[in-house]
């Protein structure tokens, strides 16, 4: 298979799995942060390798692209931005629940169940056998035994993420070397209609 040739199959693997995106998903989990923008939670995020610059720059929108007269300021952590704090606990504890440490005090305290939400980006959804992205799982477990919305941006079959998730918006490619890259592409482009959807008002999601 030559270049062009390859270059012409990431392009028609992703333009058809772009077509079998869920638009009522991608609404749900608008409504899901359209809530905690009323409630004046927090929105956490996160993600791993190419998805964790995915979660960063979705968090950046949220916050900022979202914002409309007469609504709160939609307030957002990038877990995975705090290099210092995630490499110590990485380093300190064990790696697959650094995540959860980081994100434990928004889940509690001040914050009253329901209040927050937490945004999973990943290729793959991570493993159900633990061995991979074990750290975003154990994030989701942490967040639904809090009673906080987990939303599940990923490919291939959805992985444990999908299985954890309550809005759940899956990329379905999962041929390589293809995979990898169409679905952290589709993922930007979900996470930028999301946004989107969320410079509606309640009522017109």
């Amino acid at each position: 298979m030559t270049t062009a040739d390859e270059i012409a199959t990431l392009w028609r693997n992703s333009a058809d799995a772009f077509s079998r995106i869920s638009g009522k998903d991608i609404l749900s989990a608008a409504e899901v942060l359209h809530q905690v923008r009323v409630r004046n939670g927090v929105v956490l995020v996160a993600g791993n390798g190419g998805s964790s610059s995915t979660a960063a720059h979705f968090a950046a929108d949220l916050t900022k692209f979202t914002r409309r007269t007469g609504w709160p300021h939609l307030r957002t952590v990038s877990l995975t931005n705090d290099v210092s704090c995630l490499t110590a606990w990485t380093n300190d504890e064990d790696p697959a629940l650094a995540l959860a440490h980081l994100a434990e005090p928004w889940l509690q305290g001040e914050y009253p169940v329901g209040t927050n939400a937490v945004v999973l980006f990943s290729v793959h959804g991570g493993s159900r056998d633990g061995l991979v992205s074990s750290n975003l799982v154990e994030l989701a477990s942490l967040a639904r035994s809090h009673g906080t919305a987990v939303i599940a941006v990923t490919g291939f079959d959805g992985g444990a993420l999908g299985d954890l998730a309550d809005v759940h918006v899956n990329v379905e490619m999962d041929v390589e070397p293809y995979a990898t890259p169409g679905v952290e592409s589709l993922h930007l482009l979900v996470a930028h209609a999301i946004c989107l959807a969320m410079r509606t008002t309640g009522e017109e999601l």
